[in-house]
């Protein structure tokens, strides 16, 4: 009974369990991905400010939110805060920039919200569309 209830919920969250290597390889090489270019974001404003930038970061960054965005653990995180409206777009926005400013201390606000920010339309936009093209250069997983 309780395990019904259990595989239910997670298979309404839309996290594919049945398959742990392909979501392990998802979060990997999207996070390579995702660290690549938020490496080459970062440097260009670090470039133009003189700001010191630890490379590493980005990638912790990108794994860290990658981490948060699973159904699971970004589901939670909303239960708690639905009050809020426009909670979708919001959410990822203030994780991108809150995250961006944990790692990178040396960066002002400016520029980890313009980070943040344009970190959250290439994490919709960019990143999926190029590790869809990654993965289908890998065998199939199933």
């Amino acid at each position: 009974m309780a395990a019904d209830f259990l595989t239910e919920l997670i298979s309404s969250l839309g996290v594919n369990f049945a398959n742990p290597v392909a979501l392990a390889i998802n979060i990997i090489l999207s996070t390579i991905i995702g660290g690549i270019i938020l490496l080459i974001i970062v440097e260009i404003i670090g470039k133009h400010y003189s700001e010191n930038i630890k490379p590493l970061n980005a990638f912790l960054v990108v794994l860290v939110i990658n981490i948060i965005n699973l159904p699971i653990v970004f589901g939670l995180i909303s239960s708690f805060l639905s009050f809020i409206p426009f909670l979708g777009v919001i959410l990822p926005v203030l994780i991108w920039i809150i995250l961006v400013k944990m790692f990178f201390k040396e960066m002002s606000f400016a520029h980890a919200l313009i980070v943040g920010v344009v970190g959250w339309v290439v994490t919709l936009f960019v990143i999926p569309y190029i590790v869809g093209m990654v993965m289908g250069f890998l065998p199939a997983m199933g």
